[in-house]
């Protein structure tokens, strides 16, 4: 009985604290949305629902002494909504707004409706919205949402051409996909034909000296050299075939290497011209590579090769794979060895 009668409680003062703002009711803060419209507002009810406020009125900051407050940190709408939430512990979560109403929580510190939003997240994961759903889930640390999204990424991969933005995985996100043990492929072909329809949509990308270059890869075998000096970009010279695993600057040059028949190329950017080189000895996909101590190390989970372009040679340096004489590796040019 105590329950319900603190339930009717609560139902019939929110709805009492909404009337007093509806009426303008001892109101005594502003707040001022990005269309310049306002909505008057109770300062003790702002602290009380978030953190945000309850900061800004208590920190001495001229916000504090100011009656009215310009908010610019979501659309005039999305403020509308949280406010109104504030009020009425209401609000309705649709597919079109979720992704700014999780901001708007974030940016407010309310925890409590973050993780409403990471329910109604959830519930709706599918084919068109797993891989937006597992980002959002990263940028906004909904971790229950980051292993939801990701495991249903694994069971539907045999589908991949049906999972909208499929392209839109980062090289690191689609490599941690097709390396796990879960993953839902009858073999290596669906995984091999998954790969290159990524890569078919993303080119590979090296910045050497002052210019970014981008590889077309697997099917175009289009050179393309950017020049933010000028601003511009121009064709350069094809690419001697179809490749697409990585590609670093060493020296003077770049060099593109991988894909399934095991291509090695260096690209001389300031004669522009290409040299077909020695294969490496396995097949290597996505951005698996790093400059080292003068040459370039090349591996996944079960290899790891070492080239020098001194001698164009390829040596096995397995003992490098985690386990090994290195703890642990990472084998990407953003790592340093």
């Amino acid at each position: 009985m105590s329950g319900l009668n603190l339930e009717s409680h609560l139902k019939a003062f929110m709805a009492s604290l909404h009337k007093l703002q509806e009426n303008e009711v001892m109101t005594d803060v502003t707040l001022i949305l990005p269309d310049q419209s306002a909505i008057q507002c109770h300062k003790v009810v702002l602290m009380a629902a978030s953190p945000f406020f309850e900061t800004m009125f208590q920190s001495g900051l001229k916000e504090a002494a100011e009656k009215d407050i310009k908010l610019d940190f979501a659309d005039s709408g999305t403020i509308r909504s949280l406010m109104k939430f504030f009020y009425t512990g209401d609000i309705k979560l649709t597919a079109e707004n979720i992704k700014a109403i999780v901001a708007g929580s974030e940016f407010l510190y309310c925890q409590h409706l973050k993780a409403h939003c990471e329910e109604f997240l959830m519930g709706n994961v599918g084919l068109s919205n797993c891989i937006d759903y597992y980002q959002l889930g990263k940028i906004f640390n909904l971790k229950v949402l980051i292993k939801t999204a990701f495991d249903f990424i694994l069971s539907k991969f045999r589908e991949f051409r049906e999972i909208s933005n499929f392209d839109k995985l980062t090289e690191d996100e689609l490599a941690e996909v097709v390396s796990c043990d879960r993953l839902n492929a009858e073999n290596e072909d669906v995984v091999f034909e998954a790969v290159v329809h990524w890569a078919e949509k993303n080119p590979l990308i090296v910045q050497f000296a002052n210019k970014v270059y981008a590889f077309g890869g697997l099917v175009t075998r289009v050179t393309q050299e950017f020049d933010p000096a000028l601003n511009e970009w121009r064709m350069r010279s094809r690419m001697p075939g179809g490749c697409y695993g990585s590609a670093v600057a060493l020296g003077d040059k770049i060099y593109v290497f991988g894909g399934s028949q095991r291509e090695c190329y260096s690209y001389d950017p300031e004669n522009d011209e290409w040299k077909v080189l020695s294969k490496p000895t396995h097949q290597y996909y996505l951005n698996v590579a790093t400059v080292w101590k003068g040459k370039i190390l090349v591996g996944d989970k079960e290899h790891v090769e070492e080239y020098d372009p001194v001698d164009d040679r390829w040596s096995n340096r397995d003992e490098l794979l985690p386990g090994g004489d290195i703890n642990q590796m990472f084998l990407y040019a953003s790592c340093s060895l």
